[in-house]
Protein backbone atom coordinates (compact mmCIF):
# COMPACT_ATOMS: atom_id res chain seq x y z
CA UNK A 1 0.00 0.00 0.00
CA UNK A 2 2.82 2.41 0.85
CA UNK A 3 4.40 1.64 -2.49
CA UNK A 4 1.14 2.63 -4.22
CA UNK A 5 1.08 6.07 -2.62
CA UNK A 6 4.58 6.78 -3.91
CA UNK A 7 4.34 5.40 -7.44
CA UNK A 8 0.87 6.74 -8.34
CA UNK A 9 1.97 10.42 -8.22
CA UNK A 10 4.82 9.61 -10.59
CA UNK A 11 2.45 7.93 -13.04
CA UNK A 12 0.11 10.94 -12.90
CA UNK A 13 2.99 13.29 -13.69
CA UNK A 14 4.05 11.09 -16.58
CA UNK A 15 0.53 11.07 -18.03
CA UNK A 16 0.44 14.85 -17.80
CA UNK A 17 3.76 14.98 -19.62
CA UNK A 18 2.45 12.86 -22.50
CA UNK A 19 -0.64 15.07 -22.73
CA UNK A 20 1.03 18.44 -22.79
CA UNK A 21 4.30 17.38 -24.40
CA UNK A 22 2.64 17.65 -27.82
CA UNK A 23 2.29 21.39 -27.45
CA UNK A 24 4.76 23.72 -29.15
CA UNK A 25 7.99 23.69 -27.17
CA UNK A 26 9.81 26.84 -26.06
CA UNK A 27 13.29 25.67 -27.02
CA UNK A 28 15.83 28.50 -27.03
CA UNK A 29 13.69 30.86 -24.94
CA UNK A 30 15.76 30.70 -21.73
CA UNK A 31 19.11 32.24 -20.85
CA UNK A 32 22.21 30.87 -19.06
CA UNK A 33 22.38 27.58 -20.98
CA UNK A 34 25.39 26.67 -18.81
CA UNK A 35 22.97 25.80 -16.01
CA UNK A 36 21.27 23.21 -18.23
CA UNK A 37 24.46 21.14 -18.51
CA UNK A 38 24.53 18.17 -16.13
CA UNK A 39 27.54 18.58 -13.84
CA UNK A 40 27.35 15.58 -11.47
CA UNK A 41 29.49 12.84 -13.06
CA UNK A 42 27.88 10.14 -10.95
CA UNK A 43 24.42 11.34 -11.99
CA UNK A 44 25.38 11.37 -15.68
CA UNK A 45 26.67 7.80 -15.48
CA UNK A 46 23.31 6.73 -14.03
CA UNK A 47 21.34 8.38 -16.83
CA UNK A 48 20.74 11.54 -14.78
CA UNK A 49 18.60 9.72 -12.21
CA UNK A 50 20.23 11.25 -9.14
CA UNK A 51 17.42 13.29 -7.58
CA UNK A 52 16.51 10.53 -5.07
CA UNK A 53 19.97 8.90 -4.96
CA UNK A 54 21.88 12.02 -3.81
CA UNK A 55 24.16 11.08 -0.91
CA UNK A 56 27.61 12.57 -1.59
CA UNK A 57 29.34 15.87 -2.42
CA UNK A 58 28.00 15.80 -6.00
CA UNK A 59 24.53 16.29 -4.53
CA UNK A 60 25.39 19.98 -4.32
CA UNK A 61 24.84 20.25 -8.10
CA UNK A 62 21.69 18.08 -8.27
CA UNK A 63 19.78 17.88 -5.01
CA UNK A 64 21.42 19.80 -2.14
CA UNK A 65 19.35 17.86 0.42
CA UNK A 66 21.64 14.87 -0.26
CA UNK A 67 24.54 16.69 1.43
CA UNK A 68 23.09 15.55 4.76
CA UNK A 69 24.67 12.13 4.17
CA UNK A 70 28.24 13.46 4.20
CA UNK A 71 30.53 12.14 6.92
CA UNK A 72 32.98 14.87 7.92
CA UNK A 73 34.13 16.96 4.95
CA UNK A 74 34.23 16.36 1.21
CA UNK A 75 35.51 18.19 -1.86
CA UNK A 76 35.33 17.55 -5.60
CA UNK A 77 36.55 18.97 -8.92
CA UNK A 78 34.95 18.19 -12.29
CA UNK A 79 36.16 18.44 -15.88
CA UNK A 80 33.39 18.48 -18.48
CA UNK A 81 34.37 18.13 -22.14
CA UNK A 82 32.43 20.41 -24.44
CA UNK A 83 32.50 20.87 -28.25
CA UNK A 84 34.15 23.89 -29.93
CA UNK A 85 36.91 24.02 -27.28
CA UNK A 86 34.53 25.46 -24.69
CA UNK A 87 36.00 25.17 -21.18
CA UNK A 88 33.64 24.08 -18.40
CA UNK A 89 34.70 23.10 -14.87
CA UNK A 90 33.09 22.86 -11.45
CA UNK A 91 34.35 22.63 -7.87
CA UNK A 92 32.64 22.12 -4.52
CA UNK A 93 33.42 21.60 -0.86
CA UNK A 94 31.10 20.85 2.07
CA UNK A 95 31.30 19.97 5.77
CA UNK A 96 28.88 18.18 8.08
CA UNK A 97 28.41 20.17 11.31
CA UNK A 98 26.34 17.52 13.07
CA UNK A 99 23.05 18.81 14.46
CA UNK A 100 23.67 22.19 12.82
CA UNK A 101 23.36 20.59 9.38
CA UNK A 102 25.73 20.62 6.42
CA UNK A 103 27.22 23.75 4.86
CA UNK A 104 29.05 24.00 1.55
CA UNK A 105 30.14 26.18 -1.31
CA UNK A 106 30.51 25.51 -5.02
CA UNK A 107 31.62 27.13 -8.27
CA UNK A 108 30.77 26.60 -11.95
CA UNK A 109 32.86 28.30 -14.66
CA UNK A 110 32.31 28.29 -18.43
CA UNK A 111 34.49 30.11 -20.95
CA UNK A 112 34.24 29.97 -24.75
CA UNK A 113 37.62 31.59 -25.46
CA UNK A 114 37.88 33.77 -28.57
CA UNK A 115 35.18 32.93 -31.13
CA UNK A 116 34.79 34.57 -34.57
CA UNK A 117 31.91 36.94 -35.26
CA UNK A 118 29.91 35.42 -38.13
CA UNK A 119 27.16 37.20 -40.04
CA UNK A 120 24.90 36.42 -42.98
CA UNK A 121 27.23 38.38 -45.26
CA UNK A 122 30.42 36.97 -43.64
CA UNK A 123 29.69 33.34 -42.68
CA UNK A 124 33.43 32.61 -42.33
CA UNK A 125 33.89 35.53 -39.95
CA UNK A 126 34.23 39.29 -40.03
CA UNK A 127 37.76 39.25 -38.63
CA UNK A 128 36.43 40.21 -35.20
CA UNK A 129 36.24 37.94 -32.17
CA UNK A 130 34.00 37.80 -29.11
CA UNK A 131 34.00 35.90 -25.85
CA UNK A 132 31.22 34.55 -23.64
CA UNK A 133 31.54 33.34 -20.07
CA UNK A 134 29.45 32.30 -17.07
CA UNK A 135 30.70 32.17 -13.48
CA UNK A 136 28.27 30.84 -10.88
CA UNK A 137 29.23 30.72 -7.21
CA UNK A 138 26.96 29.45 -4.49
CA UNK A 139 26.43 28.63 -0.82
CA UNK A 140 24.67 25.42 0.19
CA UNK A 141 22.88 24.16 3.29
CA UNK A 142 21.17 20.88 4.20
CA UNK A 143 19.33 19.84 7.37
CA UNK A 144 17.05 17.13 8.71
CA UNK A 145 13.50 18.17 9.52
CA UNK A 146 12.56 14.70 10.82
CA UNK A 147 14.30 11.34 10.93
CA UNK A 148 12.98 10.65 7.41
CA UNK A 149 12.62 14.08 5.78
CA UNK A 150 15.61 16.17 4.64
CA UNK A 151 15.73 19.54 2.90
CA UNK A 152 18.53 21.52 1.26
CA UNK A 153 19.07 24.71 -0.70
CA UNK A 154 21.61 26.54 -2.86
CA UNK A 155 21.80 30.32 -3.12
CA UNK A 156 23.85 31.30 -6.17
CA UNK A 157 25.33 34.50 -7.54
CA UNK A 158 25.55 34.52 -11.33
CA UNK A 159 27.99 36.60 -13.35
CA UNK A 160 27.48 36.20 -17.09
CA UNK A 161 29.31 38.04 -19.86
CA UNK A 162 28.75 38.32 -23.59
CA UNK A 163 31.32 40.39 -25.48
CA UNK A 164 31.42 43.73 -23.60
CA UNK A 165 28.08 43.33 -21.83
CA UNK A 166 27.29 41.50 -18.60
CA UNK A 167 24.61 40.34 -16.19
CA UNK A 168 24.81 39.89 -12.41
CA UNK A 169 21.99 38.26 -10.47
CA UNK A 170 20.90 35.66 -7.93
CA UNK A 171 19.31 32.22 -8.43
CA UNK A 172 18.29 29.47 -6.03
CA UNK A 173 17.85 25.69 -5.88
CA UNK A 174 15.64 23.86 -3.39
CA UNK A 175 15.53 20.10 -2.83
CA UNK A 176 14.04 17.50 -0.50
CA UNK A 177 14.57 13.81 0.24
CA UNK A 178 12.01 11.55 1.90
CA UNK A 179 13.30 8.20 3.18
CA UNK A 180 10.20 5.99 3.10
CA UNK A 181 9.41 3.06 5.37
CA UNK A 182 9.26 0.76 2.33
CA UNK A 183 12.61 -1.01 2.59
CA UNK A 184 15.27 1.35 1.15
CA UNK A 185 13.06 3.45 -1.14
CA UNK A 186 13.68 7.21 -1.24
CA UNK A 187 11.68 9.99 -2.92
CA UNK A 188 13.42 13.14 -4.15
CA UNK A 189 12.00 16.49 -5.30
CA UNK A 190 14.07 19.41 -6.64
CA UNK A 191 13.55 22.83 -8.20
CA UNK A 192 16.72 24.15 -9.86
CA UNK A 193 17.65 27.61 -11.16
CA UNK A 194 14.71 29.51 -9.74
CA UNK A 195 14.93 33.28 -10.05
CA UNK A 196 14.09 36.46 -11.98
CA UNK A 197 14.43 37.00 -15.74
CA UNK A 198 17.93 37.65 -17.03
CA UNK A 199 18.75 40.71 -19.13
CA UNK A 200 22.22 41.81 -20.25
CA UNK A 201 23.26 45.42 -19.96
CA UNK A 202 24.07 47.65 -22.95
CA UNK A 203 23.33 47.05 -26.63
CA UNK A 204 24.43 44.74 -29.44
CA UNK A 205 24.81 44.91 -33.23
CA UNK A 206 21.86 43.09 -34.80
CA UNK A 207 23.39 41.26 -37.77
CA UNK A 208 20.28 39.11 -38.17
CA UNK A 209 18.12 42.19 -38.69
CA UNK A 210 20.73 43.55 -41.13
CA UNK A 211 20.46 40.46 -43.32
CA UNK A 212 16.68 40.22 -43.08
CA UNK A 213 16.17 43.85 -44.08
CA UNK A 214 19.20 44.07 -46.42
CA UNK A 215 20.63 47.01 -44.48
CA UNK A 216 24.06 48.35 -45.38
CA UNK A 217 25.17 48.14 -41.75
CA UNK A 218 23.78 46.52 -38.56
CA UNK A 219 21.77 48.59 -36.12
CA UNK A 220 22.17 48.60 -32.35
CA UNK A 221 19.45 46.92 -30.31
CA UNK A 222 18.97 46.38 -26.59
CA UNK A 223 18.95 42.86 -25.14
CA UNK A 224 15.63 41.22 -24.35
CA UNK A 225 14.96 39.60 -20.98
CA UNK A 226 14.74 35.80 -20.81
CA UNK A 227 13.94 33.49 -17.87
CA UNK A 228 16.60 31.23 -16.33
CA UNK A 229 16.48 27.50 -17.25
CA UNK A 230 14.31 26.36 -14.35
CA UNK A 231 14.11 22.56 -14.00
CA UNK A 232 11.65 20.58 -11.86
CA UNK A 233 12.72 17.04 -10.90
CA UNK A 234 11.01 14.14 -9.14
CA UNK A 235 12.60 10.74 -8.62
CA UNK A 236 12.59 7.40 -6.83
CA UNK A 237 15.56 5.25 -5.82
CA UNK A 238 15.97 1.99 -3.93
CA UNK A 239 18.43 -0.79 -3.23
CA UNK A 240 18.05 -3.12 -6.22
CA UNK A 241 18.43 -6.38 -4.30
CA UNK A 242 16.11 -5.40 -1.44
CA UNK A 243 13.32 -4.32 -3.77
CA UNK A 244 13.53 -7.27 -6.18
CA UNK A 245 14.31 -9.93 -3.52
CA UNK A 246 17.09 -11.20 -5.81
CA UNK A 247 19.93 -12.87 -3.90
CA UNK A 248 22.80 -10.45 -3.40
CA UNK A 249 26.17 -11.78 -4.70
CA UNK A 250 28.94 -11.68 -2.12
CA UNK A 251 30.61 -8.26 -2.01
CA UNK A 252 28.14 -6.61 -4.39
CA UNK A 253 25.46 -4.00 -3.83
CA UNK A 254 23.18 -2.14 -6.23
CA UNK A 255 20.89 0.85 -6.71
CA UNK A 256 18.06 1.40 -9.17
CA UNK A 257 16.54 4.81 -9.84
CA UNK A 258 13.97 6.50 -12.03
CA UNK A 259 13.59 10.25 -12.51
CA UNK A 260 11.31 12.57 -14.41
CA UNK A 261 12.22 16.19 -15.09
CA UNK A 262 10.37 19.14 -16.56
CA UNK A 263 12.52 21.98 -17.97
CA UNK A 264 10.66 25.24 -18.58
CA UNK A 265 11.76 25.33 -22.23
CA UNK A 266 11.35 21.74 -23.41
CA UNK A 267 9.47 18.45 -23.11
CA UNK A 268 9.21 16.33 -19.98
CA UNK A 269 11.99 13.76 -19.67
CA UNK A 270 12.03 10.26 -18.20
CA UNK A 271 15.27 8.51 -17.23
CA UNK A 272 16.27 5.16 -15.72
CA UNK A 273 19.58 4.30 -14.07
CA UNK A 274 21.49 1.50 -12.32
CA UNK A 275 24.57 1.46 -10.12
CA UNK A 276 26.44 -1.68 -9.01
CA UNK A 277 29.20 -1.48 -6.39
CA UNK A 278 31.78 -4.09 -5.42
CA UNK A 279 33.33 -3.97 -1.93
CA UNK A 280 32.37 -0.29 -1.70
CA UNK A 281 35.43 0.48 -3.86
CA UNK A 282 34.57 -0.13 -7.53
CA UNK A 283 31.30 0.98 -9.14
CA UNK A 284 29.73 0.41 -12.55
CA UNK A 285 26.91 2.66 -13.76
CA UNK A 286 24.51 2.75 -16.65
CA UNK A 287 21.39 4.61 -17.67
CA UNK A 288 18.89 5.25 -20.42
CA UNK A 289 16.96 8.37 -21.45
CA UNK A 290 13.61 7.58 -22.97
CA UNK A 291 11.87 9.22 -25.89
CA UNK A 292 8.29 8.63 -27.04
CA UNK A 293 7.34 10.22 -30.36
CA UNK A 294 6.79 13.93 -29.71
CA UNK A 295 5.37 13.47 -26.22
CA UNK A 296 8.38 13.38 -23.93
CA UNK A 297 12.09 12.70 -24.02
CA UNK A 298 15.31 13.89 -25.64
CA UNK A 299 16.21 14.86 -29.18
CA UNK A 300 19.62 13.15 -29.32
CA UNK A 301 20.73 11.84 -25.93
CA UNK A 302 20.03 8.18 -25.16
CA UNK A 303 22.29 5.90 -23.09
CA UNK A 304 24.95 6.69 -20.53
CA UNK A 305 27.70 4.68 -18.86
CA UNK A 306 30.35 5.25 -16.24
CA UNK A 307 32.40 3.91 -13.37
CA UNK A 308 33.75 5.06 -10.03
CA UNK A 309 36.71 4.26 -7.78
CA UNK A 310 37.05 4.83 -4.03
CA UNK A 311 40.64 4.55 -2.82
CA UNK A 312 41.28 4.70 0.94
CA UNK A 313 44.46 6.62 1.77
CA UNK A 314 44.00 6.54 5.55
CA UNK A 315 41.38 5.51 8.07
CA UNK A 316 39.58 8.84 7.65
CA UNK A 317 40.43 9.87 4.08
CA UNK A 318 39.25 8.53 0.73
CA UNK A 319 40.07 9.56 -2.83
CA UNK A 320 37.08 9.31 -5.20
CA UNK A 321 37.35 9.22 -9.00
CA UNK A 322 34.31 9.13 -11.29
CA UNK A 323 33.99 8.91 -15.07
CA UNK A 324 30.91 9.09 -17.29
CA UNK A 325 30.17 9.04 -21.00
CA UNK A 326 27.01 10.50 -22.48
CA UNK A 327 25.72 9.38 -25.88
CA UNK A 328 25.12 12.61 -27.82
CA UNK A 329 23.87 11.00 -31.04
CA UNK A 330 24.62 13.12 -34.10
CA UNK A 331 26.34 15.76 -31.97
CA UNK A 332 28.99 13.23 -30.95
CA UNK A 333 29.59 12.33 -34.61
CA UNK A 334 30.89 15.86 -35.18
CA UNK A 335 33.62 15.46 -32.55
CA UNK A 336 37.14 15.92 -33.88
CA UNK A 337 39.10 14.48 -30.96
CA UNK A 338 39.08 13.02 -27.47
CA UNK A 339 38.71 16.36 -25.70
CA UNK A 340 35.68 17.25 -27.82
CA UNK A 341 33.90 13.99 -27.00
CA UNK A 342 31.26 14.04 -24.22
CA UNK A 343 33.51 12.66 -21.46
CA UNK A 344 33.07 13.74 -17.86
CA UNK A 345 35.65 13.33 -15.08
CA UNK A 346 35.58 14.19 -11.40
CA UNK A 347 38.17 13.84 -8.65
CA UNK A 348 37.20 14.19 -5.01
CA UNK A 349 38.36 13.57 -1.48
CA UNK A 350 36.46 12.68 1.67
CA UNK A 351 38.25 13.75 4.85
Amino acid sequence: MKFKYIVVPLLILLSLGTTYGREVQKVGTTSLATLKIATSVRAIGMGETYCAVADDIQSIFWNPAGLIHLQGSSATFTQINMPADVQFNTAAIARNLGRKGVVGTHLLAMNTGDMPVRTIFHPEGTGENFIAYDVIGGLSYAQRLTDRFVYGANLRMVVSGLEDESYIGVLADFGTLYETALRSMKLGLVVQNFGPDIKYSGTYLDYLDQGRRARSSPQENTYSAAPPPTIYRIGLSANFFEMTRIARPAGWDGLAAVEMSHPNDNRERLNFGLECTYLNMFTLRGGYKFRFENSYGYDEERWTAGFGLKIPISTAQTIVFDYAYLDFGRFAEADDGFMSSPHRFSLGINF
